[in-house]
């Protein structure tokens, strides 16, 4: 899934990026109205607690405002750009609290649409299409921020198993054009 199509209604996130780009705190509460479930979905399913989520999400829109020119429109979509800062947050947060739980069980994604409907509903379609083996392999790997050594030894999964479910399962999210056709 490629977050940067540009056909889809939702211009507003660029906009609001080049206004915290300039230094425009009017566009800071509507970019957290729009982009705050998101977000905080991503924090949440990570760190797996509330209050952690929440002190993540604000270190998270912080970071937004701080480092606003290191999203580049061109290069990648304003909503991934702001996901993988809270990605980041919130693995940063969690490598803090090393408690590695065994056997840990994701949560399920946000349902409901919130910032961008039409791109959910392509996201979920991907995953949806991903092997069951794939999907778990996937799902730690983005929600633990693990290497695929330490998943491995988590889930009792040879090395290279895991290794071959990362590259099938991103390859099949990529899609075709970016995989060279599709696995």
């Amino acid at each position: 899934m490629d977050l940067r199509d540009q056909s889809q209604p939702d211009g507003w996130a660029a906009d609001l990026m080049d206004k915290i780009r300039d230094g425009d705190p009017s566009a800071l509460a509507p970019l957290y109205r729009r982009t705050s479930p998101l977000l905080f979905g991503i924090v949440l399913g990570i760190l797996d607690n509330r209050l952690a989520a929440e002190q993540a999400l604000l270190e998270t829109y912080a970071e937004i405002w701080n480092r606003a020119d290191a999203c580049d429109p061109a290069a990648m979509h304003p909503l991934e750009w702001m996901a993988r800062v809270a990605r980041a947050r919130a693995i940063a947060i969690a490598s803090l609290s090393r408690k590695q739980r065994s056997g840990r069980q994701f949560p399920a994604a946000v349902r409901e649409p919130t910032v961008a409907p039409e791109l959910q509903k392509r996201a979920r379609s991907a995953i949806a299409s991903l092997s069951p083996a794939q999907r778990e392999i996937l799902e730690w790997a983005y929600y633990s921020g693990l290497s695929t050594a330490e998943i491995a030894a988590q889930t009792g999964k040879p090395l290279g198993a895991v290794r071959t479910h990362v590259r099938l399962g991103l390859g099949r999210l990529a899609g075709p054009d970016e995989a060279g056709g599709t696995p």
